[in-house]
């Protein structure tokens, strides 16, 4: 049976100081493990940081298409309240009078009769409900109404297909089935004194037949001095010309003119230099004085570095650079320096693509591993604060236990000598008689 000791049972030694004393070198290990950890960690977090923003430029830079931003095109619109456009890289660079005609209208159809409460009952009824997409092809619906009220009709409509908004309309007197089309793109049909986009066949007794209250009609437009009409069941007629787009908004004539485009050039440029300076703004803030990679050459060096690849397109005259090395883009500049001297920008920005793809995928690659090697010294300390931590819990046990039998003897002493003197006295006495 192991022997069992009690701490401080005469009160003569501290324990708990003596042994925190005896541990405080080790501590200072622990401390010292702790404080390289929490430093590495703060370098690790700004790494990372670093790393991602390189990453985001580099994804920025292999994303270019040198060519296609160079076939922008933009429409002027003289009225912008009647029309707006829009043109791709197909669009020829033309002018165009473009007279509004027509704005585009759905149907909407009202049931002749109703209901003065909505509680009303409505009979049963099964009838079909025609829906016409064009002038010569329509869709059918069965609707199979079980009765109930008016409410519950709308729902059965709606339920049973997806080309008729069913809802209620109220007249000031009775409430009654309004059907509207649901899409106006979805039927070229327009609305005639025989013909109409929305039908059925018979509907609740109640309810008598449908009446027109607002024709379908399509949106119309004439192109230039011609007399023909250009139709869109929307207000939108797509590919007037190839890759011109009208939005319509109000009838009247106006006129558009369609130009080359270079803005998508700038805004490239811009999108590209907002990436860079971010990481300059890292590197800036981690290499200043007093930060965690003051001096680091490996971090310090990428200002450089771009400054080196930023040279085509600095000596075109079009890259300005502030005091903190961060880099802006005279949008007006490099824009016309576009249209005037294409091959000459094409040129530079393949040039820039081309540098600095491989620059960033070094970059990355090399704080990659930088990072790596961080992680793995973190991981290093962590076991060593571990074992450490597991060494001194050991020896706080052991130091206790050797000065719990130390006590434990002082003790022993302390009762021995009181029994001596015990036994002296009546002895002492004794030998005086």
């Amino acid at each position: 049976m192991a022997d069992m000791h009690l701490s401080n049972v005469t009160g003569t030694l501290d324990i708990d100081s003596m042994v925190q004393g005896l541990l405080q070198p080790k501590l200072q290990d622990i401390q010292k493990l702790q404080t390289q950890k929490a430093t590495l960690q703060a370098k690790a977090s700004s790494i990372s940081n670093l790393l991602g923003a390189l990453k985001e430029a580099q994804s920025n830079i292999e994303g270019w298409d040198i060519d296609s931003i160079f076939t922008g095109k933009k429409v002027d619109v003289e009225d912008t309240s009647i029309l707006s456009a829009s043109a791709s890289s197909e669009t020829p660079n033309v002018s165009l009078k473009i007279n509004v005609l027509q704005l585009p209208q759905t149907e909407i159809r009202v049931s002749t009769s109703g209901v003065s409460d909505l509680e009303d009952t409505i009979s049963a009824q099964t009838f079909t409900l025609k829906y016409w997409t064009s002038d010569s092809d329509y869709e059918t619906f069965t609707i199979n109404f079980s009765g109930g009220t008016l409410e519950d009709l709308v729902d059965t409509i709606n339920s049973s297909q997806d080309k008729v908004e069913a809802s209620i309309y109220y007249d000031g007197t009775y409430y009654k089935l309004m059907l509207s089309e649901k899409d106006a793109g979805a039927s070229t049909k327009e609305t005639s004194d025989t013909t109409a986009v929305i039908e059925v066949d018979t509907l609740p007794s109640e309810l008598g037949s449908l009446e027109t209250i607002q024709n379908a009609q399509n949106a119309k437009i004439q192109i230039g001095d011609s007399t023909d009409e250009t139709i869109s069941p929307t207000n939108t007629f797509e590919n007037v010309i190839s890759g011109l787009n009208i939005t319509v908004s109000q009838t009247g004539e106006t006129s558009l003119t369609i130009e080359d485009d270079y803005s998508g050039v700038s805004s490239t440029v811009e999108d590209f230099l907002e990436k860079i300076n971010q990481v300059i703004d890292l590197v800036n803030s981690n290499t200043e004085k007093g930060a965690l990679f003051q001096g680091n050459a490996m971090i310090t060096q990428i200002k450089s570095q771009f400054f080196t690849l930023m040279q085509p397109l600095i000596k075109l005259g079009v890259i300005n650079i502030d005091d903190e090395g961060k880099y802006s883009v005279d949008s007006s500049t490099l824009q016309s320096l576009a249209e005037s001297n294409t091959e000459e920008v094409k040129e530079a920005l393949k040039n820039i693509k081309e540098n600095f793809s491989s620059a960033l995928e070094q970059l990355v690659d090399s704080f990659e591993v930088y990072k790596n090697t961080q992680d793995n010294q973190i991981d290093y300390l962590d076991e060593e604060i571990k074992k450490t931590q597991e060494a001194l819990s050991k020896e706080e046990e052991k130091l206790r236990l050797e000065f719990a039998k130390i006590e434990a003897l002082m003790y022993q002493n302390d009762q021995l000598k009181e029994r001596l003197k015990n036994f002296a006295i009546p002895l002492s006495e004794a030998v005086k008689k």
